[in-house]
């Protein structure tokens, strides 16, 4: 927002304040100003003359030999302007100055005669397009005072960084309220008390909203008579020091009212509307509008239009329309004041690429209790440049009246909040310097009514901000922070998730995160085979696209596909994990669906790099086996067990495993089959570990146990038994951990062997049992007893026998 300190000081006295003061003050209330410009500067070398004689130039038909007093000296001018004569006020450039057009004058000889400098027109001041005559000042200007002072032109420009809260601030009016508040300088608004009243309007005109979500409050004036024409000097000025083209006198009210209160108003030629009246309605399907930038835009059926009783006028809170814009010839003016809905103005402004002063405030939201003021403001200046007369009264169509609820403010809260002491009657008088209502309740509490033109406050949280701002932040003391000294131990599952993350990428594993959207194609062959797609899959409303339109049921498609893109890539060995949600929708209506947490891992490709040091041999089952067993072992799940069973249809009938804890499922490996291949585009092996994460954390034992070092020497026994082929290593194991023999210190299957001379439907395990005693030596008859004992139970149970050498 563009302010300058001439144009606020119609508003808020700001003597004895200078730039610097109020770059201050504002910015340390939240209002930051970016930068603070000097401005009107160009005309100081240029000084007010009066012309105390005109004579014909001798020696041309069309110039004239004007006798000018500066002050000091009478000089010789020669002059071309029409509009000279004697008495009257002008700029004068003497030989040196540089004008704002690049133009240096020079003691020049024309047609025979020395000119002394130049009389300027506005176009060579660079304040207008103006260059029909030279620039007539007022008869009231010293001779000899600096052109921009003697104008008022010299002006400091604020460029202040206004909040998308602070729609209130996008305006004149709306910083100097703040100056006032934040200095204790009193507000002064302008005075409108000349605008008439009555009914005859109604008479002229209507108005019908058939929009009122998008358009709760529509007002308007008439007035009529007028001329358009240029705009003063004085208005010209300001517009164009806030950066605002001067274009009538007309249009350039609606823009001054719009810098000065932050209300965009719009000025209809009243001769140009169908039927002389307007409906705020919404577009109809395919309706087609010129705006006033000349182009034709095709509106939406959420667009809101501004229409007369044929056609649309305008399109609202964005711009006007062609068909009804200010011409030279336009004699009767209807000015629309309005509150337009600010989600309905920013899809409009954004949809067709179509910014403006008007938009920007209207997104934001405008005082909607303070448009009939603004109307009233530029109805009266409209009367004074343009003449005319004003239409008794005003329409003003309120179908949603605005409610506003006080908020209850505790003043022992505020001041623990801020850190500081506060009372009551210093908060009332802050709120009140704001132009909010205030009512002190009783000692700890205080009443607030917020004003129209502060949405932006509805909680007691908002008010405290509001205190903190106009006591200053910068009073408010620094405080350490009273805070335990003990720290809270994380819960158990980020601690897991980390150790997680950690052992796996120890183990060579990266980590990816992939979409929880993915198609109903890809989640199809991971439903619950007793229920239907319809019953399980999580589907989205809106999705983003084909290819996510439900919510994952598993973390397997997602590694399928990163899978693939990487293949195509030529990128073939990977070993990738997530930790992530998945969905199952429930069978009742109106409930959330179950979302329970899983890791799921993938090995592809090759054992290892490929190097002179290794063989370039394929991953398998038993490399991801071996990984998720040294997982669990770090993450010490002691009754961890793996357990073969019918696969799913996602996983291969080779190679299945189901994975325990004592007798809670955990989850599962495999290998990926061809038909699950075929749908992701796979050519290579891949293999998966699957497993439910809010099962398998609560298993992880967080606290190790020590175990001295052992000083007795260990000694082993091994055993080869030829036993059935369906017999699982882990039947074996639990059988022998089972005995509970305090001296069998570790279990190892150090061979596999199925071939000649074993016979057919059989294997050879090689298994080797330590033995260790944490008090003594052991005796290798006591080992041998233990031994025999468990040879012949293995035996006996399993139907084995020994391999002869």
């Amino acid at each position: 927002m563009k302010v300058t300190l001439n144009w606020l000081q119609d508003y808020v006295d700001l003597s004895g304040l200078s730039a610097e003061d109020l770059d201050r003050g504002l910015t340390m209330a939240g209002l930051e100003v970016e930068a603070v410009v000097p401005i009107g500067r160009e005309l100081e070398a240029l000084i007010v003359a009066e012309v105390l004689e005109v004579q014909k130039h001798p020696h041309s038909d069309h110039l004239t030999l004007c006798r000018v007093f500066t002050g000091r000296e009478t000089l010789e001018i020669v002059c071309g302007a029409p509009n000279v004569r004697p008495g009257i006020k002008v700029p004068l450039a003497l030989p040196g100055t540089k004008l704002p057009s690049g133009l240096e004058v020079q003691t020049a000889t024309i047609r025979k005669v020395v000119s002394s400098g130049m009389i300027c027109s506005e176009k060579e001041l660079g304040l207008s397009e103006d260059h029909s005559g030279i620039l007539i000042l007022p008869e009231n200007l010293p001779n000899g005072e600096p052109l921009s002072r003697a104008l008022g032109l010299e002006d400091t420009l604020l460029e202040v960084n206004v909040t998308p809260n602070r729609a209130d601030c996008l305006s004149h009016l709306g910083i100097a309220r703040e100056i006032a508040a934040i200095f204790n300088r009193t507000l002064r608004r302008p005075d409108i008390s000349k605008a008439s009243g009555g009914q005859a309007i109604s008479q002229m005109t209507s108005v019908a909203i058939l929009a009122p979500q998008q358009c709760p409050r529509y007002a308007g004036r008439i007035v009529r008579g007028v001329t358009i024409g240029p705009s003063p000097l004085w208005l010209r000025q300001r517009l164009n020091a806030v950066g605002i083209r001067s274009i009538s006198n007309i249009v350039d009210v609606t823009n001054y009212v719009l810098m000065e209160y932050g209300q965009p108003l719009h000025a209809f030629d009243f001769d140009t509307l169908g039927e002389r009246r307007i409906v705020v309605r919404l577009a109809e399907p395919n309706e087609r509008l010129t705006t006033l930038d000349g182009q034709e835009r095709v509106l939406a059926p959420d667009m809101l239009v501004i229409a007369d009783g044929e056609k649309g006028a305008a399109l609202a809170g964005v711009m006007g329309g062609l068909d009804t814009e200010i011409q030279s010839s336009t004699k009767t003016i209807f000015i629309e004041s309005a509150y337009f809905e600010p989600r309905c103005i920013r899809r409009t402004s954004k949809r067709l690429g179509l910014s403006s002063e008007a938009s920007i405030r209207f997104e934001r939201g405008v005082d909607i209790e303070g448009l009939l003021e603004a109307l009233d403001r530029a109805a009266l200046l409209m009367q004074e440049l343009g003449g005319g007369e004003i239409v008794p009264g005003r329409i003003d169509e309120y179908p949603l009246p605005l409610i506003v609820e006080p908020i209850r403010l505790n003043i022992d809260k505020t001041g623990r909040f801020l850190g500081l002491e506060v009372t009551a009657e210093k908060v009332v008088e802050i709120f009140r310097s704001l132009g909010l209502g205030a009512v002190i309740q009783d000692s700890q509490w205080v009443e607030v009514t917020p004003t129209s033109f502060r949405r932006d406050l509805t909680r007691p949280v908002d008010l405290m901000e509001e205190v903190a701002r106009l006591i200053g932040y910068d009073l408010i003391p620094v405080t350490i922070p009273d805070i335990s000294s003990k720290t809270r131990k994380e819960p158990k599952s980020f601690s897991a998730r980390r150790r997680i993350k950690e052992i796996l990428t120890g183990l060579g594993f990266d980590e990816i995160i992939t979409y929880s959207f993915i198609s109903e194609k890809a989640a199809g062959p991971f439903l619950d085979p007793d229920a239907s797609a319809e019953e399980a899959l999580v589907r989205i409303s809106n999705p983003i696209s084909e290819d996510q339109t439900v919510m994952r049921n598993s973390l397997i498609p997602g590694l399928l596909t990163t899978m693939s893109k990487n293949w195509a890539q030529r990128n073939l060995n990977l070993r990738h994990f997530e930790m992530g949600k998945v969905f199952k929708a429930y069978k009742e209506a109106d409930t959330l669906p179950e979302e329970t947490h899983h890791l799921t891992a993938l090995w592809t490709g090759r054992r290892y790099p490929e190097s002179h040091y290794f063989k370039s041999e394929p991953v398998d089952y038993y490399d991801l086996k071996g990984t998720l067993e040294s997982m669990v072992n770090a993450l010490r799940i002691d009754d961890f067990s793996i357990r073969s069973a019918e696969p799913p249809a996602y996983l291969s009938d080779t190679n299945y495993l189901r994975l325990y804890a004592g007798e809670e499922y955990l989850g599962e490996m495999g290998e990926i089959p061809l038909s699950l291949r075929s749908l992701f585009d796979l050519k290579e092996k891949a293999f998966i570990f699957d497993l439910d994460l809010d099962r398998l954390i609560p298993r992880i034992n967080d606290t190790p146990v020590f175990k001295p070092l052992p000083r007795f020497p260990e000694t082993t026994r091994d055993m080869a038994l030829i036993i059935d082929d369906i017999v699982l290593w882990k039947d074996i194991q639990d059988e022998i951990l089972g005995l509970q023999e305090p001296l069998i210190q570790e279990i190892e299957l150090f061979d596999l062997y199925v071939g000649k001379p074993i016979p057919a439907g059989k294997k050879n395990l090689g298994v080797r049992i330590h033995y260790r005693s944490p008090e003594r030596t052991l005796l290798d008859d006591e080992v041998n007893i233990i031994q025999d004992n468990l040879l012949r139970r293995i035996l006996q149970k399993f139907n084995a026998t020994l391999r002869e050498k």
